[in-house]
């Protein structure tokens, strides 16, 4: 995929963790992340695989000059042109030679003990494929703690129907998981957009998914990220509604039941929906919640805005005065 590897001589003793971390355009960021990840403690072996997205900054100058420093430690997957998200990833992981892996993204960063803690409990748990955590949202620059709208509901365990049905509660930074699992079907690099949740179905599907409440690295709520453009831009958010929906049929061809597909489809839906009456696209408004409502009933905001469909102005009117109403009763509670 038009990719480069620059690794270290072989090592010597073979890796048990693999730490998988992507970057595009965070050379502020990547420095940081990289070093939380070097000064981790562990009691066995492991590698770091950097992916860099050809970015366009000097990201990739701060990735070698770390594996520089470590080059027994660090390999570095350069593109020569930018393949998106999954095809970094998917050209990264894929020479992986650890039993288990973990995910971090360049602008995000490990706390001490995290790698070590995640390792313990999966080899404490067998019935467990992939182990997720706790993170502390901060802002990108300053670091102080910031709000970031996550589920309120964070189960202890979960399965594919589960993720497919509500999404993830977690962030993809926290992720270790068993490589077997990763390594029974490719990476799916059609998705541009969104890949998190494919690649978190094809771990999961046929184990089980734990979480644990303990706050082991921070997450940057990155302003320029990938994320804030599709929140901004409805062309962008189009793109990822295409890449859910594309998700779902990928959890049907896993063998997820299909009432947990259905519901799945429908929240997608739902959220775009919302997402175009509040950017004042009233066609796609309309689309998107007559498709949810097809899908799947999943309650009372789908049936309200499915009812109003037809009055898309007066309906934008009332949402937006009920969210805030909501939000303030968040904020005295």
């Amino acid at each position: 995929m038009g990719a480069t590897l620059n690794s270290p001589v072989p090592e010597r003793t073979a890796p048990v963790l693999s730490v998988i971390v992507l970057c595009y355009r965070q050379d502020e960021y990547v420095g940081a992340c990289l070093q939380s990840v070097v000064d981790q403690h562990l009691d066995v072996p492991f590698e770091i695989i950097v992916g860099d997205d050809n970015s366009p900054d000097n990201s990739l100058a701060v990735i070698e000059s770390f594996r520089a420093r470590y080059p027994d430690l660090i390999k570095v997957v350069a593109h020569d042109t930018n393949v998106g998200c999954a095809a970094n990833f998917a050209d990264t992981v894929a020479i992986a030679k650890g039993e288990f892996i973990a995910n971090i993204d360049g602008d995000d960063v490990m706390l001490p003990g995290k790698l070590q803690r995640q390792l313990d409990f999966l080899k404490a748990h067998p019935e467990c494929g992939l182990v997720v955590h706790r993170m502390r949202t901060v802002d990108q620059d300053t670091l102080e703690p910031v709000l970031y709208p996550l589920p309120k509901k964070k189960p202890a365990t979960f399965d594919a129907a589960y993720l497919i049905r509500n999404g993830p509660y977690f962030f993809h930074s926290s992720e270790m998981y068993r490589a077997r699992l990763r390594r029974r079907g490719p990476v799916d690099v059609g998705l541009k957009a969104v890949c998190d949740l494919a690649h978190l179905l094809q771990v999961v599907v046929g184990t089980q998914g734990c979480y644990l409440d303990e706050e082991l690295g921070l997450y940057r709520v990155n302003r320029t990220g990938m994320t804030s453009m599709r929140i901004r831009n409805p062309e962008r958010h189009r793109e990822s509604m295409n890449d859910m929906i594309e998700t779902c049929l990928i959890a049907a061809n896993l063998g997820v039941e299909s009432d947990a597909v259905n519901r799945g489809r429908a929240r997608f839906y739902l959220t775009s929906a919302i997402f175009y009456l509040e950017h004042g696209r009233e066609d796609s408004f309309e689309d998107c919640i007559e498709a949810s409502r097809r899908s799947a009933r999943i309650g009372m905001k789908q049936l309200v805005l499915y009812s109003m469909r037809r009055w898309p102005r007066v309906l934008c009117t009332v949402y937006t005065r009920a969210k805030q109403v909501a939000g303030r009763q968040r904020m005295n509670a």
